[in-house]
């Protein structure tokens, strides 16, 4: 799936290969991760704008392609509240760092950001259908609707799958402490600490053996 998202990320000519790098393991944790940039030094927005919170959507296979192209339609029709959906999209995705954050800690998130979780699930609930899957029913993001707030199921549907599922036992950040990467962690004996080894875990390893060094020279 990675593969398939890179590939039109640069199709798209767009920072969606660094969004989708390395995948997090479900949309809200790869739609949290797109906000890593405006969270360090950078202050740079990965998705600033409706329309590339749809081109987002689209890449991440959370709407169909069809249904992309009428939201940005709809959003030519009424640029205000395209914007509005937008601004609430990000406050949402920052609502699920910090209650994921504290999950990968083992901690309770704040009352509000649950209760602002809540209200925009209950809020999308009218843009959603159930649906088969091969492993059975899911509510989804009803196909044929138009509505600018329908781009908000897709993402709190998947973290409310996740908060109350098994797999958030799994949940992590990276072990870097300038890295705002959350995935779940896959592995059999749940060893992942890094975004990817790459570039964080190199990092570290790099950092380590420096301060040994140091540590040798000093002795």
């Amino acid at each position: 799936m990675g593969m398939a998202l890179s590939a039109f990320a640069r199709t798209k000519g767009r920072i969606y290969d660094e969004t989708f790098r390395v995948p997090g393991g479900a949309v809200c944790l790869d739609f949290c991760n797109s906000g890593q940039a405006m969270r360090d030094s950078r202050g740079i927005e990965w998705i600033p704008g409706y329309y590339d919170l749809v081109d987002w959507l689209d890449a991440a296979e959370a709407v169909p392609h069809a249904q992309a192209m009428r939201l940005r339609r709809a959003a030519r029709g009424s640029p205000g509240a395209a914007t509005a959906a937008w601004k609430r999209a990000i406050v949402l995705r920052e609502t699920l760092f910090r209650v994921f954050d504290a999950a990968a800690r083992c901690e309770a998130a704040a009352r509000a950001d649950l209760d602002h979780i809540a209200t925009t699930y209950a809020a999308t609930l009218a843009y959603g259908r159930l649906e088969w899957s091969d492993n059975g029913y899911a509510w989804r993001l009803d196909p044929e609707t138009t509505s600018l707030l329908a781009v908000l199921q897709p993402i709190v549907g998947s973290a409310v799958e996740l908060m109350t599922s098994e797999k958030l036992s799994r949940l992590r950040r990276c072990g870097s402490a300038t890295c705002h990467w959350l995935f779940l962690d896959e592995t059999r004996n749940c060893s992942r600490r890094w975004c990817e080894m790459a570039s964080c875990g190199n990092l570290a390893k790099v950092r380590r053996h420096r301060e040994k060094g140091r540590a040798r020279q000093a002795d």
